[in-house]
């Protein structure tokens, strides 16, 4: 099964919907969302996904009703989930973890930073970047195959937004 993992969205609509497109022709079964959106209209355009949404509130999510209204599968983190038999912490900030939360995790889905890094081990840590692009100018997410257990990066402005 693969999963698209995406963040710090911060209302950047153009950013999202590219996201939206990219992991709609994936073979994505999940999109998981480390926190971030911001305003409740951006997050509208993240239920254009034809994956199953999963999400966590971050540190500059402070419209949470708002954004619960318009999806109800947004969590407190850290939040752990099981897929396809792998244990999924996703936490917005890394520090926010206690050494025992890492104790038989597989992955680690963490955000905040807006910097794209994979870190493989036991678990492994994914940071997507950030979607917006607003900080550092490029717009990424990642994939993550759980079968084969291979993340990768993907810059947005780079990769193919058609079905093929």
């Amino acid at each position: 099964m693969k999963i698209g993992i995406i963040a710090d969205t911060h209302d950047n609509i153009t950013a999202i919907q590219k996201a939206v497109r990219f992991f709609n022709i994936q073979d994505i079964k999940y999109v998981i969302h480390a926190g971030d959106y911001v305003a409740p209209f951006s997050l509208k355009e993240l239920m254009k996904l034809k994956a199953r949404f999963l999400g966590i509130f971050g540190n500059n999510d402070g419209e949470r009703r708002g954004l619960l209204g318009v999806c109800k599968d947004i969590h407190e983190p850290p939040y752990d989930v099981i897929l396809d038999g792998k244990h999924i912490i996703v936490t917005h900030m890394l520090d926010s973890l206690s050494k025992r939360s890492k104790m038989n995790t597989d992955i680690i889905i963490s955000a905040h930073t807006h910097i794209p890094e994979i870190k493989q081990g036991n678990p492994m840590y994914i940071n997507p970047g950030e979607c917006c692009g607003w900080l550092n100018g490029k717009s990424t997410v990642a994939v993550l195959d759980l079968e084969t257990f291979c993340p990768e990066i993907i810059d947005l402005s780079t990769a193919s937004l058609k079905k093929g």
